[in-house]
């Protein structure tokens, strides 16, 4: 591992190169980990304002392309409701969420009852910018991490690949690590991204806004993405940047490579609640969106293992079922529709956990972590696997 990470230095310090002559405000960079690519940290701090500016509670609506939206007119006499009338927006925006909204349209003659059953509901309409479509042409995984990430935790994808994600850990397990984003609004990121990309190839991108309120589109990018180009894996893992993953548990104690695989299965921490009606809970469910009192048993999105194959039947069923924000949630509808019931796992964790070397050895995953926090316990780890608890 620490010859590739040598041998990944110059290319990385090229990139820095092109970014400081391309953009002055990236200039002088600065390192920001070991392996990682460099940040000026005027223009980070600008950045975390204009990010923060552009987050649901009032900033600039921007269309699929990151373009402004248009301001709405201050007259509105007879001839300009008129002009409103005919030439409202495709797009309808709840927080930035990519829904079309469904156009009223006159059915063409030779309609038939399975067209109208058949027809999405939800179509996945995004086109994939980095798709990484050879990563399983010449080998089938036995295990996919799918790691929500955005685009400016530089420090938490490579801290990653250092530690729990680098996939040579296993010499005789094949493990392939994924990180999965949107476009984001500021071209520059984007640019740096794809540089990442260039350098690591295990980076996908669907060209919608990257935001919180379109997690749920982020996850069904993963599944697609598995069940496109690498349906032969025999099992995911979805989880988050900021989750600490215990490899060994998750491998040997879990998914068992020595044994059969498994079909229809799927495991995590269940959670067993309903919709939270309070607008000022960042987990609020409105009626209209969600009328029932109880949300199906889901697992939480901080991690969850299932068999491959169920990643094209949750995207196949997410064509036609109604989008919601809250993306475990909506797996968990998903997961009722095609009668899959999510298994209970203890080793599962949702939550911040003081580290101590047995407590960590019991689980799977650890909620929390920050890039630091991550090196030092892998390296704990790593180093006393010869000391009993």
């Amino acid at each position: 591992m620490s010859g590739t990470k040598s041998s990944m230095e110059p290319a990385i310090s090229q990139i820095n190169g092109k970014l400081q002559t391309s953009r002055s405000a990236l200039s002088p960079p600065e390192r920001i980990g070991k392996g990682s690519i460099g940040l000026h940290s005027d223009w980070w701090s600008q950045a975390r304002q204009a990010d923060h500016k552009s987050e649901w509670d009032g900033g600039t609506e921007r269309d699929l392309n990151g373009e402004a939206a248009a301001s709405s007119p201050t007259r509105t006499g007879p001839l300009a409701l008129w002009y409103l009338s005919i030439s409202r927006p495709t797009t309808n925006y709840v927080g930035h969420m990519s829904v079309p909204i469904r156009k009223t349209v006159k059915p063409p003659k030779n309609i038939t009852f399975n067209n109208i059953r058949t027809r999405p509901l939800n179509p996945h309409a995004f086109e994939f910018v980095i798709s990484e479509a050879k990563k399983c042409e010449s080998v089938t995984p036995f295990l996919i991490i799918l790691i929500s990430t955005t685009h400016k935790e530089f420090d938490a994808r490579q801290a990653i690949r250092e530690t729990w994600g680098d996939e040579s850990t296993f010499t005789d397990i094949r493990i392939l690590t994924i990180f999965l984003l949107g476009k984001n609004t500021d071209p520059v990121l984007n640019q740096m991204v794809e540089q990442e990309s260039q350098i690591f190839h295990d980076i996908v991108v669907e060209d919608f806004i990257d935001s919180y309120h379109n997690l749920t589109l982020k996850t069904m990018m993963g599944m697609r993405w598995v069940a496109t180009f690498c349906p032969k894996a025999q099992y995911i893992m979805k989880t988050d940047s900021d989750i600490f993953v215990n490899m060994d548990n998750l491998i040997f104690k879990l998914l068992k490579p020595t044994t059969k695989p498994r079909r229809r299965y799927f495991t995590g921490y269940v959670i067993n609640g309903g919709p939270i009606r309070d607008m000022r809970s960042k987990w609020y469910m409105s009626r209209d969106l969600y009328p029932e009192s109880r949300y199906p048993p889901f697992c939480s999105g901080t991690g969850y293992v299932f068999s491959a194959d169920v990643a094209e039947l949750i995207y196949k069923t997410s064509l036609h079922t109604r989008l919601l924000h809250l993306e475990d949630v909506y797996v968990g509808l998903c997961l009722r529709k095609l009668g899959i019931h999510p298994y209970q796992n203890s080793g599962f964790n949702h939550w911040k956990m003081a580290y101590s070397l047995c407590r960590y050895r019991r689980v799977i995953t650890v909620h929390q972590i920050s890039p630091e926090e991550m090196h030092r316990i892998w390296n704990d780890m790593s180093s006393k696997k010869h000391l009993r608890c």
